[in-house]
């Protein structure tokens, strides 16, 4: 499998949860232009790791990130709970699971994201530091 491989199949695992969040745009690359909600798929940092399989075999890390608009805060926070939780049908979490691992510190609370001009400068979301091997 190459890189491109697995991040294609984390985006491809997460296309799934469009029939439970209506309008979710799901990005398998760092979409610098989300319309909300959106879930992009990108290299972590750190990104790669040596493995005791060889030079050919690295553990390689991936955030996924959902972020939602803050027009109604309220709602924005309860789809991004949706995705955060395990039982949910819309969580992101049980959408990697036969993809790629949650790291046990990789997931993040909420965090404002203000450097998107297309929405006033603000977005709500929330991380999943994902991990698989090649």
């Amino acid at each position: 499998m190459t890189l491109a491989d697995a991040q294609a199949a984390v985006a491809q695992a997460l296309q799934p949860l469009q029939v439970e969040i209506p309008g979710l745009q799901v990005y398998g690359w760092l979409n610098t232009n989300p319309t909300p909600p959106s879930l992009d798929v990108y290299p972590g940092d750190p990104f790669q790791t040596g493995a005791a399989f060889g030079v050919a075999n690295p553990q390689v890390f991936f955030t996924v990130r959902g972020r939602v608009s803050t027009a109604d805060t309220e709602a924005g926070q309860q789809l991004l709970l949706r995705m955060l939780d395990p039982q949910d049908p819309a969580s992101v979490e049980a959408a990697l699971q036969d993809v790629v691992s949650v790291t046990p510190d990789g997931v993040s609370g909420f965090r404002e994201y203000v450097d998107d001009a297309a929405t006033n400068g603000r977005l709500l979301g929330c991380e999943w530091r994902v991990t698989c091997f090649l």
